[in-house]
């Protein structure tokens, strides 16, 4: 719950080393929060799972999630 309302006020934190591509954008989870996270033209956001869920979309590399 802290580490959620730090995200809040000061944004989230972006392991570089741990991010991945998806065939269409960059991802990643959030370092503080665990939230999962994407890259478009205007930064990284939180990954929205109702406008973002796409079947061209590969799955994580390593553990297969896709959200």
């Amino acid at each position: 719950m802290v580490r959620s309302l730090i995200c809040k006020f000061a944004g989230h934190s972006i392991d570089r080393q741990r991010v991945w591509h998806d065939g269409r954008n960059f991802r990643c989870k959030c370092q503080s929060c665990g939230k999962p996270m994407l890259r478009d033209r205007n930064g990284w956001r939180e990954f929205d799972l109702d406008a973002d869920v796409d079947v061209t979309r590969a799955p994580h590399p390593v553990t297969g999630e896709v959200a």
